[in-house]
């Protein structure tokens, strides 16, 4: 899950970051419907989507929203090949990433109704060797209960994913090589709930071993029982076309990876292929439970803690919107509705670059500016919107930035005021010193205003012989630009061992 895989200490030895490339604009291939969506709310929709291109973020980028009683929308942004220029289009299939999840569940969960499995079995009945495999249930993987560590998190995964050797193949074999070797790094299971690409990896083998059918049967049975006509567990790492192609950031420069990670690298975890239409229609019949027993979506409906938000059997929720979002190499995407409303929102990308750093922007963040703006509050608490201070420009913001990052070198220059002093007064002077132990500089390449109070700040960070774009939030307070809290948290959990009691 994009959102909280975070924690990259060093710029130095990462390829893979977010550049800012300019791209130009170009929206086609909407759907009909989109005639009686309102045009106001179309635009806000396309004001948020195009400044993150614009900012230099993301190449492109299709969002499908449905709404009783607004319509629906669905449009494309951007490229989806910068080589060929070729325009975005909302027919084009992109990877999902952990969006699999959702479907991989649902499988699982139907066999329970079935009484072809009980989500009560262990795991050990399916699959030998895994550390705490005899005490470890169904049920606990998946509610990422289940202690299983991280193979997604290892560095043998790490390296296949920013820059396979030739020759190097990272597959089921791998990936349960790589979590039987590591029993001190499990956890005893429904303990705590903690994201781990390997649970759903492990169910994967489970449905296999369940059904006697191979996983990309299972879950494209699911798919189809759905009605979902563009959504498919691929055969291969190609992508059927139309295919958005997906990009990474290695040594600077966007690097095509569109048939870089196979199915077989991530497989129930991660591997399937969707569009947004599909998606947007997916999430509302996800969330209201169809091809499962009303006691089994119930159960599939119990949340537990994790990470500031919760998380079911193969949902997330967050507010009140539940469905689930993904992230693999070149591609970044979610999906969320409102069941009570009968509203969904999704939103696909065609970046997504590993190790995942802060500073970037992903289909979340997207998602999250077109939530705040349509359905205020549904999200996070509501705030009137800020009136935003006059947008300065690459020159003047830089000073201001070096001196928050380094006072005693510009010692004339007032530093940028940092969200999160009211919890600690020392935060300022924590980040300052972070950056300086890494000895970065900082240069601001270019200023977009969001609206509503926030700006993005473009910027290249520079230590040793390593410059890597970023950007970094602001948000208007008073009248005046202020560093975002997430952005100073971020920092830190980037830059220093140090905690700051303004990040919780």
């Amino acid at each position: 899950m994009s959102r909280k895989h975070r924690g990259v200490r060093r710029l130095r030895g990462v390829a893979a970051l977010i550049v800012a490339v300019s791209l130009s604009l170009a929206a086609c291939g909407d759907d009909a419907e989109t005639v009686r969506f309102p045009a106001d709310v179309a635009q806000t929709v396309d004001r948020i989507v195009e400044t993150s291109i614009a900012a230099g973020l993301i190449p492109g980028a299709t969002v499908s929203i449905i709404d009783p009683q607004r319509g629906t929308y669905t449009h494309a942004y951007g490229v989806a090949d910068i080589g060929t220029g070729r325009p975005a289009d909302v027919h084009d299939r992109y990877r999902i990433g952990s969006i699999t999840k959702t479907f991989t569940a649902t499988a699982v969960l139907r066999l329970a109704d079935q009484g072809k499995l009980s989500l009560d079995d262990h795991l050990s009945r399916y699959v030998g060797g895994i550390p705490n495999g005899d005490i470890i249930r169904l049920r606990d993987l998946l509610g990422m209960r289940g202690g299983v560590y991280n193979y997604a998190a290892d560095p043998s995964y790490l390296g296949y994913a920013i820059g396979r050797p030739d020759g190097e193949v990272y597959d089921r074999e791998s990936a349960l090589r790589v979590i039987r070797s590591h029993p001190e790094k499990a956890q005893p299971p429904d303990i705590r709930t903690v994201y781990s690409n390997s649970e759903y990896f492990l169910l994967g083998i489970v449905l296999e071993k369940a059904t006697g059918r191979p996983l990309r049967d299972v879950l494209n049975s699911v798919a189809a029982d759905l009605g979902l006509p563009d959504t498919e567990y691929p055969l291969g790492p190609a992508l059927l076309p139309p295919a958005s192609r997906g990009y990474a950031y290695q040594a600077g420069k966007p690097v095509d990876v569109t048939s870089f990670v196979g199915p077989e690298a991530v497989g129930a975890a991660g591997a399937m292929v969707s569009t947004v239409g599909d998606l947007g229609q997916y999430v509302l019949k996800l969330d209201r439970g169809d091809l499962l027993k009303p006691d089994t979506f119930r159960a599939r409906s119990a949340f537990t803690p994790m990470d500031g938000s919760v998380y079911g059997l193969g949902l997330w929720k967050v507010g009140s919107w539940i469905g689930h979002n993904g992230a693999i190499p070149g591609y970044s995407s979610i999906a969320m509705a409102m069941p009570d409303r009968g509203v969904s929102v999704a939103v696909l990308v065609n970046q997504e670059t590993l190790p995942m750093e802060p500073f970037s922007i992903r289909a979340d963040n997207v998602f999250d500016r077109i939530a705040d703006a349509l359905y205020p509050g549904t999200l996070r608490p509501a705030t009137p919107p800020a009136q935003s201070p006059p947008i300065p420009s690459p020159a003047d913001l830089t000073p201001r930035l070096q001196a928050t990052l380094d006072p005693a070198a510009n010692p004339a220059t007032p530093p940028l005021p940092i969200e999160g002093t009211d919890a600690d007064p020392a935060l300022p002077a924590t980040i300052a010193d972070a950056y300086r132990s890494q000895g970065i500089s900082l240069r601001v390449d270019r200023t977009t205003d969001f609206g509503n109070g926030v700006m993005a700040a473009t910027t290249t960070l520079t230590t040793g012989n390593d410059s890597v774009p970023m950007i970094i939030m602001l948000n208007a307070h008073n009248g005046t630009w202020t560093l975002s809290r997430g952005w100073a948290c971020e920092s830190l959990a980037a830059f220093s061992p140090q905690h700051s009691p303004a990040c919780g």
